[in-house]
């Protein structure tokens, strides 16, 4: 049904948090572009927490290996062993609003 990624990203909360806030229009497009359904982002007390909710696995992985998001990747210096993932498909959800 839909494909569900959760991202944890570990390091300073507000540079972070300010990376991601001045990225934010380029990441929404690689979303959109791989027909990404929903997204939230929110500081923690260990870095940022990611949440997107994709039609199938198949826009998640396109996404991860869009060139523009790995150059935020590099330009933030956000390494693979920062960031613990975890991808679920799902079996129900509901947008309300």
């Amino acid at each position: 049904m839909a494909y569900l990624t959760i991202a944890r990203i570990g390091g300073d909360p507000d540079r972070l948090l300010d990376g991601y806030r001045r990225t934010s229009e380029l990441m929404d497009q690689v979303g959109h572009d791989h027909g990404l359904i929903l997204h939230a982002g929110a500081r923690t007390r260990d870095g940022l927490l990611i949440v997107n909710l994709w039609p199938s696995s198949d826009g998640s992985q396109a996404a991860a290996a869009d060139l523009r998001r790995l150059g935020v990747l590099q330009q933030h210096a956000v390494s693979p062993d920062q960031q613990r993932k975890e991808h679920h498909d799902l079996e129900r959800y509901v947008l309300f609003g």
